[in-house]
């Protein structure tokens, strides 16, 4: 019987240590237990400092917590959270004390029911000082912030600047009588505008690295087609476009890449009064993009390998292709196919 005590004794003794080491562990962490009464069953010296610190007064075991607060409203505030979890709720808070802004405290306050079988028969609360971590989550946020102010400031200087490129180039053509120069400047003009159109989509994004692309095939496809086709009732256009994001670093290159397709059929496919249309397909299957430019025109020459050309338009296709690690077909069976699938790049 007497070893039997001095054991009991000891595994007291060592669960009030465990305990102790808990509860008077990090300074930044306050906790105490109520019962159903609000009256204190533990409080650690963290809290007790802390009620003496704000109120002035010293805490004690058996003393309703509510006694001691001395705002009506602050008092009603941690009763209703007392009963919340006194009807058995576990629940995280973070809460804010203080008036001045920079001297308020942040804790995350930790509200747990204590159960006796099926009974809650008291509470235990745990405050975590988070003053810290949420002045630092501020600064970070402030410096997010601050950083996509200058993205969007960068895309929204880019874009300008290759518009004022394309306006010198258009100004310039009006002094071109060379019919070869003068298409040779329209298509560098188009180059300009079709990156410029990406900058624009990006600093008016909410994503700084993403553009709908399907959108942005739309806006691209419908300014060519009002260049170079001149009468609408002999070509038209038509899209089947998913509004798909895709990545700034795939975005300029297929871009260019689409500009040069779409171009292509509008100039050379329909010479002579042939009519027909030009199909625009744009979807992702799983991990893959598919993009399709076609049309029914006189179709692409069958002596010309488009992989080896002196045309700097193809060269563009074929080059940015390969910038994307896409890969490039040409189905001339009905007309000019042109088949480009591509994985997103991200670097």
């Amino acid at each position: 019987m007497e070893e039997d005590n001095k054991r009991n004794i000891g595994t007291k003794e060592y669960s009030s240590a465990i305990l102790n080491s808990i509860f008077e562990g990090p300074e930044n962490i306050i906790a105490f237990s109520l019962d159903r009464n609000y009256r204190y069953i533990f409080f650690n010296q963290a809290h007790s400092q802390t009620i003496k610190n704000i109120w002035g007064k010293d805490i004690e075991i058996g003393k309703s917590m509510l006694d001691y607060i001395s705002y009506p409203e602050d008092r009603e505030k941690a009763k209703h959270n007392f009963d919340r979890a006194l009807s058995g709720e576990n629940f995280i808070l973070i809460e804010e004390y203080g008036d001045e802004e920079l001297s308020r405290d942040y804790w995350e306050n930790i509200y747990n029911p204590v159960q006796s079988g099926d009974n809650v028969i008291g509470l235990t609360v745990f405050c975590i000082g988070i003053t810290e971590r949420v002045i630092a989550e501020r600064k970070l946020k402030q410096s997010l912030e601050e950083k996509e102010m200058l993205l969007k400031e960068i895309h929204h200087r880019v874009k300008n600047n290759l518009m004022v490129i394309s306006s010198l180039l258009n100004l310039q053509s009006q002094y071109i009588s060379d019919q070869k120069a003068l298409d040779i400047f329209r298509e560098s003009q188009n180059r300009a505008k079709s990156m410029a159109l990406i900058h624009e989509r990006l600093y008016t994004s909410r994503d700084q690295k993403k553009i709908d692309f399907g959108d942005y095939i739309q806006t691209l496809a419908n300014d060519l087609f009002r260049t170079y086709v001149t009468d609408p009732n002999h070509v038209k256009l038509n899209m089947d476009l998913e509004n798909a994001m895709v990545d700034i670093n795939t975005t300029v290159p297929l871009g260019l890449i689409v500009n040069e397709l779409v171009t292509n059929s509008m100039k050379h496919g329909f010479v002579g009064g042939v009519e027909g249309e030009i199909k625009i397909n744009f979807h992702k299957v799983g991990d893959e993009f598919i993009l399709i430019v076609s049309d029914t025109g006189v179709g692409f020459p069958e002596d010309l390998d488009f992989r080896n050309t002196s045309t700097l338009g193809l060269q563009l296709v074929n080059n940015l292709t390969g910038q994307i690690d896409g890969d490039i077909e040409l189905d001339r069976r009905h007309g000019t196919q042109f088949k480009i699938t591509f994985k997103e790049q991200y670097k």
